[in-house]
């Protein structure tokens, strides 16, 4: 059991310094995304795109220092997630229509060229997007996902996802949490399972809720799926010409080693880091991943 304190839940926007855009989907739901905004910005932009169920505080740790670097950076909600409105229509939580309104929040916010930094999920839209708009893509950051989902894992995904979606305390909350992933993230403390949880999880009149719409479950398990059923390879080698590093969760359940040896077979420029002592999705915290993301966007800026 946690000895760590309850986390009195926040807003992190205040205390980031961060700012909301917002935009329309092509069937008028409102979407949002959050903004840091350096003093001083140098080229180029971040976009960042989250995991299946997560949102925009995912990428808190990483966009504030990135910020702090000079790098303005932007981080979206997909719709039913975050700060984006849900949709009465669950069959639109799909790949096809969050890349659509990917597409139309960057014309929104006048984005030509870009970094991206793509989580799980995220990854699959770099892919799309790859083929959709390679121009846009200065370089892109891989967070743990390919051309092959393993399946025992996107199975343990596809049962979890809109089922048990509150807790009574971000502190239970944060306990059921290690109690899930604490054998691929094998190096957490008591503090930083109640952070994870706050990135998840936000209070409400009963306790704390996670932070998207449970209908989500409803698509994943009816026509739109978590994952394409399609060959993934010509989406992934849609990279080939745009810079990219991939990071692979050491112990990640979703991401293999073997598919991350075959990825670099096919694309022998592809970087890659390893997170120790982490799984699925490493949560882009560390001073090694930070750094490694920086040098890496600057580098192909």
């Amino acid at each position: 059991m946690l000895q760590a304190s309850d986390y009195i839940d926040v807003d992190l926007q205040n205390l980031t310094g961060t700012t909301r855009f917002t935009w329309k989907a092509s069937d008028g739901l409102t979407l949002s995304a959050n903004i840091w905004e350096p003093d001083n910005p140098r080229d180029p932009t971040v976009l960042c795109l989250p995991g299946l169920t997560r949102n925009t505080r995912d990428f808190f740790h990483l966009a504030n220092f990135l910020k702090e670097n000079g790098l303005r950076v932007v981080a979206m909600d997909y719709r039913g997630r975050g700060h984006s409105d849900h949709s009465e229509d669950y069959e639109s939580y799909s790949l096809e229509q969050e890349a659509d309104d990917i597409d139309r929040g960057i014309e929104a916010l006048g984005l030509t060229k870009f970094a991206l930094v793509g989580t799980s999920r995220g990854g699959l839209h770099s892919f799309s997007m790859a083929q959709r708009h390679p121009e846009r893509l200065l370089s892109v950051v891989i967070n743990d996902i390919g051309p092959v989902i393993e399946p025992p894992a996107l199975d343990d995904i596809v049962t979890a996802v809109g089922t048990v979606m509150s807790q009574p305390s971000m502190k239970i909350a944060a306990e059921r949490l290690a109690s899930i992933h604490g054998t691929t993230f094998t190096t957490m403390s008591d503090e930083d399972w109640i952070t994870f949880a706050n990135q998840l999880y936000t209070p409400f009149s009963e306790g704390v809720t996670l932070r998207y719409d449970k209908r989500l479950g409803d698509t994943i398990r009816g026509e739109h799926k978590a994952a394409p059923e399609e060959d993934l390879w010509p989406s992934f080698n849609a990279m080939k010409p745009i810079p990219h590093l991939l990071l692979h969760g050491e112990n990640s359940r979703l991401l293999s080693t073997n598919t991350v040896e075959k990825m670099q077979q096919q694309h022998e420029n592809m970087e890659l880091l390893t997170i120790p002592n982490q799984g699925h999705a490493p949560l882009l915290w560390d001073n090694l991943s930070q750094d490694r993301i920086l040098s890496f966007i600057l580098k192909h800026a």
